[in-house]
This record gives C-alpha cells, structure tokens and sequence, in this order.
C-alpha cells in the first residue's frame, strides 16, 4: 500500500458528528482543505458550513449524492473522506478510486461480502488503496442501540461495526489470517423483551417531546447538547431521522450479547466475547504461552485517549510547529485486505448466529 500522505483537495461524505474530527484536522493543514460536501441532510450540511467558518476556512459547495461523480472532477478533489452509514460505504468508495481520488474510509470498509469484493476488485483494478481506520472509541455502550447502528441493514451489527476493531487488531497481533469463526449472539439487555425482564422498559419512541424519556437513564437529551442539537434535532425535519431512540424498543435487529471462537492460520485459536450492556468498558487480553503479560499503558486525555492526534498527523502530515510522527503509530496502516480479512470474521460471526454451524472464511470468496 502507498504511504503517501492524505489530504490536499478534501471531500467529506457523510456529515454526522464523527466527521468533525476529519474537518477539524484538515483544516489545521496548510497543505490541505476541505472543498466540498458530500450529505442529502442540508441542515447537517450547514452546520458542517459553519463550522468551517468557524475555523478560518472558505465555506464549500454541497452535494447530494447521486451528484457525487460530479462533485470529484468539479471540486479537482485528491482525497476522499466517508464518513456516511456504513452499509452506503462502497457508493462512494469504487467511484472515487475509478477517478484515480484516494479514499479514506471510516471502519467498518463496508457490511457485506458483495461489496466487500467489489472494492477488492476495484481496488487491483484501480492499483489504489483504500485506507482503513482503527480507533478504540470509550463512550459507546447504549448509543449504539439509539442510533441507526441499531439495525443490521445499516451496519451489519457490533461484529462488523464495533468487533473490526478488535479483529483487525487481533490479526496484527498474531501475524495471522483467520479461518475458521463459530459464533452464539442474542439481545440480552436491550430491546423490549430484555428490557420488560430486566426491569428498564420504557414505552416512548424516541426522548425528545417525551416525559418518560425524563427518568430513562439510557435516554439522551439532543437539545442538551449544542453539537447534537444542531446536527440531529433541527435536522430531522429534513430526513426524519432519530438519534435519540428507546433503547428498549421492540425493533431492534442487533445483537448485544456475543461470542465467538476463531482459528487462524498459524494455529492460534481466539475466544472472544462482546457484552455492550456491560458496567466495564475495553478490556483486551493476549495470551502466550508462558503466562499472561501484563504491560504498562500511559494514559492521555485527548480524544480517543490521544489516538485521533496521532492518527491525523500519521494521515494527513503533522500540523505547523508540531514534530512527524516517529513512534509505532506512523509504523502503522491497514489497507483493503486488511479491513476484508476483520470484516470477514464479523460476517461469518453473523452467519453462525444463525446456523450454529463452523464457517470458512474462505468460503466467502473475498479474493484475499
């Protein structure tokens, strides 16, 4: 994969709150800029305009989607940015590297094994890569259950949205490919039936407008927070999406209980457990041979525990006054096969929650 730097003429794809992240550190780069907006969501995308304004940067045309092949050679755009629902990824992704535009795309690559393949062959066929991103995130838990994570068909549930975080890493730790993933999941804490036994149940729809949402300790207050009040409650009358949804809805498709077992190609097996209606959030373990090894962590306070400042300076180049990057994270990257060998371990996941079977990664037929 190159190791050129991102960045230069900038798209956005996608404009909710984990995009803020990307603007902010372009904008923080002389030799890169944010020139235009990919979004259907014209308030979400005025707010992005202003927040543009905010930082000293030109505020930028917007975009709709179906004009995002126009949008790439108007703007003269270098680089990519998706930050969109995660099953939408591959719309923005094989056209922009057919363009001959670098592509950075928010984790997970994409939710299924078609699109999935159809990047990969994109990908060989382009001679480009596209970048995938590992970042550990520490407040998740319930939100994942508010927002449209919360069905499948928008992203493939936590074994692809959240999990690919933790196989990608599992991957590197082992030098090794995965092959073989069995897998049990249920909904345990969320949604209307755990929630009626676990005593927690509410009946309201979503929290804004709701007295009942008032005493739910798992509800969120959009118009609490500036950032949230402006990128989803004003903007819903524009798609009618929700970011504050009941929990304990009955309409929840997505697993919060779920482990597995994964064997790799060197031999290593992997057990593997995900509860996101736990009270104790990342723990990680690596086991050897010898014993357990416990190693000391220096902890920073910055977004991601420090990661998004390193992860920016590695993608984009260090900002004016601030030193490259040397330590282990500019050793770092993960391309396609990279996020195609994590995704594939959550796709076979979600297959073995229905058929209590073994799988093969192999009989994916990701070409990898």
């Amino acid at each position: 994969m190159s190791t050129e730097k991102l960045g230069g003429r900038t798209a956005i794809v996608g404009t909710g709150s984990r995009a803020a992240m990307y603007v902010r550190g372009i904008v923080a780069r002389p030799k890169s800029s944010v020139v235009a907006i990919c979004e259907p969501n014209a308030v979400r995308a005025a707010y992005y305009n202003e927040l543009l304004g905010s930082l000293g940067a030109p505020t930028v045309p917007v975009y709709k989607p179906e004009q995002f092949k126009d949008m790439l050679g108007k703007e003269n755009v270098e680089t990519v940015v998706v930050t969109c629902i995660d099953a939408l990824h591959d719309l923005y992704i094989v056209p922009a590297l057919e363009a001959g535009v670098r592509v950075l795309t928010e984790k997970p690559m994409i939710t299924d094994a078609d699109k999935c393949r159809k990047i990969l062959e994109t990908v060989k066929r382009t001679v480009l890569s596209v970048h995938f991103e590992w970042v550990l995130d520490t407040v998740h838990g319930a939100d994942y259950f508010r927002r449209w994570h919360r069905q499948k068909s928008n992203s493939g549930g936590l074994m692809i949205h959240k999990s690919g975080h933790h196989f990608d890493l599992v991957n590197w730790w082992l030098d090794a490919e995965p092959e073989t993933v069995a897998a049990m999941g249920k909904l345990a804490f969320y949604g209307e039936e755990a929630g009626k036994k676990n005593g927690w149940a509410r009946s309201y729809e979503r929290a804004r407008g709701s007295a009942e949402a008032k005493s739910d300790p798992f509800s969120i207050d959009l118009e609490g927070d500036e950032t949230l009040k402006r990128l989803y409650a004003d903007a819903e009358k524009e798609d009618g999406y929700h970011r504050d949804q009941n929990v304990f809805a009955p309409n929840i498709g997505i697993e919060d209980d779920m482990s597995l077992l994964v064997r790799y190609n060197n031999g290593a097996i992997m057990t593997y457990h995900l509860l996101s209606g736990g009270q104790i959030h990342g723990k990680a373990a690596l086991p050897n041979a010898g014993g357990a090894t416990i190693l000391p962590i220096v902890m920073e306070h910055g977004e991601h525990g420090g990661g998004d400042r390193r992860m920016l300076s590695v993608l984009f180049g260090p900002q004016p006054g601030e030193e490259v990057d040397t330590g282990d994270a500019s050793k770092q990257s993960a391309n396609e096969r990279d996020g195609a060998l994590a995704l594939s371990v959550g796709l076979l996941a979600n297959e073995s929650f229905k058929t209590g079977k073994f799988l093969e990664v192999k009989s994916l037929e990701l070409d990898i």
